[in-house]
């Protein structure tokens, strides 16, 4: 594996700590908001395991139930169908275990007989240990309500989607694009300016549409290195068989993460009380080309002081040719719509109490990718032909510490690095490139009750730490690009409840405030504070109203500093001028870019009723305000010498000496204009290198609902979620806003998502409806618009009793994405640059209907 020099010694630095470094697993079901203790649900669950019935309860109950896996692990759990408050349905199903359930405020408490209490002295009745308070993503405070609005995406959920990729199932989230470095997006995106390339395959998160690089991406709370030139998160490294849960914030989070978390955090929380081994294959075909086939096998054991996992996950998935679908048939043949690729990913968690006030734990991840391809923008053109091999890894060990009081403490490490080899071919040439990442951070934090106000306890959270990073970029026909920086930083967040929680004052149940802040020093850009207010406030039970406020802060990514200077050659028609002659465009870096800056609030509301418990609902409004916002300031080249919009980085006539500048600057030169290049044909230079944009502001609101309903057979289960987005942007002072969402390669203005999942027995089955709205062709002159895009899912799922004579523990799940086989719709001025590829590949796909059928069988 060809890692920079310093990867051996990075590698090397993570051994030596999880030695000296080197919990107890107690598996944690919770919702967001509990109902009460005595509210009763319908349930009708099957013969399984106990643990996969005590899932179940916690969450059809939305309460928490705690269990340690070696009690649970191998017991079975009977039949339980009936109308049950939580605490009386997890007692019907110790029936006959020899465990007992102890309930308190806060959870729901499986043991054994005689724990937690001395049987000399104590009664049956005594309660409890307190159980471990929760930290969810959004907040660093143990047991603490969130102001910011965050989507959790449970086990359960995942497995409704059918999806066999973590990149598919981000993608499928309203508050997510497709856009930016995805598998699917075409080549001819990229000319958009929005960063639209896919160039190692990879699957990256893109909240609000505003970049990859302006969402926070954490495996396990830690930052990871980025991927290839565009220096985001490849996430598709991670074995979907392995994540827990994932919380998505969409809210500004810098004054708890830092850098990056401008449109939000995602948190992917992985497996650590897994018990058993687990195996399943998944085979996908569609109407020609895709065959895809992952195997995975998740082993994993839990003991009385800790666990061990581990997971390995091969992926060969074949490309979608443009011939192979009726809507490009008039592409050149060579191009794909759908990149092949081969991935094999290794990841492993160990956790281990060392005393009864210590324990250490450790994540790592392995993943290896080659994949590559083919472009050719029209019939007799230059063939492009890039093949890749992505190489990643991520350590992360850490030790967590029970302190006097109520305060705990952690200290955690990572190194994570990737190299991407993206050599090109094309007739007459080559260049070679590579382009490596590296991320090392070490972290203290703590946590705890500072004092008490008459509402109850203020929690407060204390930690700072040291990050490094750099990315270098070798390329065969330019010098070789580096650069790195180093970040010191610390932070703190306080939660005070203001109004302690009383059901019975109605108008003022309950008021919550929290603060938070983060201040760092970046090596090359110097200072920078970022704080952060919110206020919860329950008028009544189940009601909630939420606000926050705070700043943001995304240095530079290195890409967008260190990048080659490249000059293209176009017909001066292509980029949308009259008459003959050529054009030349100048793209790449600048180093005397300036950091990010936003301002972000929110205003929402949680609705959980009461009186019933299987219905929940939220609306949040966003708003970011974006300054220096790093943007390539021509996003429609197409249309760059018609649109005075771009005026101020066109310069007609240009001179010798102007042309001679942009060449020699340059570090490639490529000609795509169909005709040999001549000085003196150029009219046209157009600039279109990174820089600070004015401004550019992001609003919008998001909707979810979920519904639970009994029926006579079964259990039924709704849920739909729905954004709709507006980004506007300002290149320079008094020139006129650019609306970019609902455009050609941009966000869409609304992207809607619902589902219905009928369960009985071990069979379920989930339909989904998904959509996204029409756009506007900006490519084309005159503007016109492009259709929206509906398609519907299915998801058939079956499992077998585990304590079934026949086929015991053997799940199996056909799905079918896109069903009716919709084709994306037509966009005349997403062809120009690869022709024939007439639609908007960021907000469709190409793919058609996939089948797939998966077998997983656990022991």
């Amino acid at each position: 594996m060809s890692f920079n020099p310093k990867s051996a010694r990075r590698l090397l630095l993570a051994g030596v700590a999880a030695s000296v470094l080197g919990c107890a697993a107690a598996p944690v079901l919770a919702a967001p908001s509990a109902p009460p203790a005595s509210a009763v649900q319908a349930y009708d669950l099957p013969a399984q395991s106990l643990e996969a019935s005590l899932q179940a309860v916690a969450l059809r109950s939305g309460r928490a139930v705690l269990a340690r896996s070696n009690l649970v692990a191998g017991k079975g759990a009977p039949p339980l169908k009936g109308d049950y408050t939580a605490a009386e349905a997890v007692r019907t199903l110790l029936a006959g275990s020899g465990l007992k359930v102890m309930e308190t405020s806060d959870a729901l408490i499986v043991r054994q007989p005689d724990e937690g209490r001395d049987p000399a002295t104590s009664s049956p009745d005594v309660a409890a240990p307190a159980p471990p308070e929760v930290t969810v993503t959004g907040t660093r405070l143990r047991g603490a309500g969130v102001a910011a609005p965050v989507n959790i995406i449970t086990r359960t959920d995942i497995e409704k989607t059918g999806y066999t990729e973590v990149g598919d199932l981000i993608r499928s989230l309203p508050e997510d694009w497709g856009g930016g470095q995805n598998p699917g997006v075409v080549p001819g995106a990229a000319i958009s300016g929005a960063g639209n390339q896919n160039t190692t395959n990879a699957s990256t998160v893109n909240l609000r549409g505003l970049g990859a690089d302006a969402t926070l991406v954490l495996l396990d709370s830690q930052r990871m290195a980025a991927d290839g030139d565009f220096q985001a998160v490849d996430i598709s490294v991670i074995p979907l068989a392995a994540i827990q849960r994932v919380d998505v914030v969409t809210d500004g989070a810098s004054a708890l993460y830092g850098s990056d978390a401008v449109a939000g955090v995602v948190n992917f929380i992985l497996r650590k009380d897994f018990s058993g081994a687990q195996f399943s294959e998944t085979g996908g075909a569609t109407e020609g080309g895709g065959l895809e086939q992952d195997y995975n096998a998740l082993v994993g054991t839990t003991w009385s002081t800790g666990h061990a996992l581990a997971s390995v996950e091969y992926l060969d998935q074949q490309e979608i040719y443009t011939s192979q679908r009726a809507f490009t048939s008039g592409a050149t043949p060579v191009n794909a719509l759908l990149d092949p690729q081969e991935r094999l990913s290794l990841f492993g968690s160990l956790g281990q109490d060392l005393t009864s006030w210590a324990s250490f734990h450790m994540d790592a991840l392995y993943s290896q990718r080659e994949t590559g391809y083919l472009w050719q923008g029209a019939p007799g053109s230059t063939i492009y032909r890039y093949p890749t091999n992505v190489q990643s890894y991520f350590v992360s060990p850490g030790l967590d510490f029970t302190l006097p009081g109520s305060w705990t403490a952690s200290l955690n490490g990572t190194a994570s690095a990737s190299h991407d080899s993206i050599p090109l071919f094309f007739q007459g040439g080559s260049n070679l490139t590579a382009a490596a990442n590296a991320s090392d951070s070490v972290e203290f934090s703590a946590n705890g009750d500072a004092f008490h106000l008459p509402g109850g306890a203020v929690k407060l959270a204390l930690g700072g730490g040291w990050l490094a990073q750099s990315f270098e970029l070798t390329q065969s026909v330019a010098a070789p690009q580096s650069a790195s920086r180093q970040v010191g930083y610390a932070f703190g967040e306080a939660s005070a409840p203001l109004v302690a929680p009383d059901e019975t004052r109605l108008g003022l149940n309950a008021l919550d405030l929290s603060l938070a802040g983060r201040i760092e020093h970046y090596s090359d850009f110097g200072w920078t504070a970022n704080p952060k207010v919110g206020l919860r406030y329950q008028p009544i039970p189940g009601l909630a109203l939420r606000a926050t406020w705070g700043t943001s802060f995304k240095a530079p990514q290195f890409q967008e500093e260190a990048l080659p200077l490249f000059a293209y050659l176009y017909s001066a028609a292509q980029l949308g001028g009259g008459g003959g002659g050529t054009a030349l465009l100048g793209y790449g870096g600048n180093a005397d870019l300036k950091p990010e800056r936003a301002t972000s609030w929110t205003a929402g509301v949680d609705w959980s009723p009461p009186q019933d418990p299987g219905l929940s609902a939220s609306a949040t409004y966003f708003n970011i305000d974006y300054t220096d916002r790093i943007v390539q300031p021509v996003a429609n080249p197409f249309v760059a010498l018609s649109d005075g919009l771009y005026t101020p980085f066109v310069t007609r006539n240009p001179t010798s000496a102007q042309i001679a500048s942009v060449l020699d600057g340059a570090s490639a030169f490529y000609n795509l204009s169909g005709m040999a290049y001549d000085p003196g044909q150029v009219g046209a230079i157009v600039e279109d290198h990174y820089l600070n944009a004015t401004s550019q502001t992001v609003q919008g609101v998001d909707v979810s609902l979920k519904q639970h309903v009994a029926l006579p057979l079964g259990t039924l289960d709704a849920a739909a979620g729905a954004t709709w987005l507006h980004i506007a942007q300002k290149l320079l002072p008094g020139s006129p806003e650019q609306i970019l969402s609902g455009t050609l390669f941009n966000a869409p203005t609304l992207r809607f998502r619902g589902s219905l999942t009928w369960v009985y027995a071990g069979l379920s089955i989930t339909g989904t409806l998904n959509y996204v709205s029409p756009e506007t062709d900006t490519n084309v002159t005159p503007q016109v618009p492009i259709g929206s895009w509906t398609t519907v899912d299915g998801v058939i799922n079956y499992r077998w009793d585990p304590m079934a004579p026949h086929l015991p523990g053997l799940e199996t799940s056909l799905a079918v994405i896109n069903l009716f086989d919709r084709a994306p719709p037509f966009a005349k001025g997403a062809g120009w640059e690869t022709q024939g590829v007439d639609f908007d590949s960021t907000n469709a796909s190409g793919i058609g209907r996939f089948v797939s059928l998966t077998l997983k069988q656990r022991f």
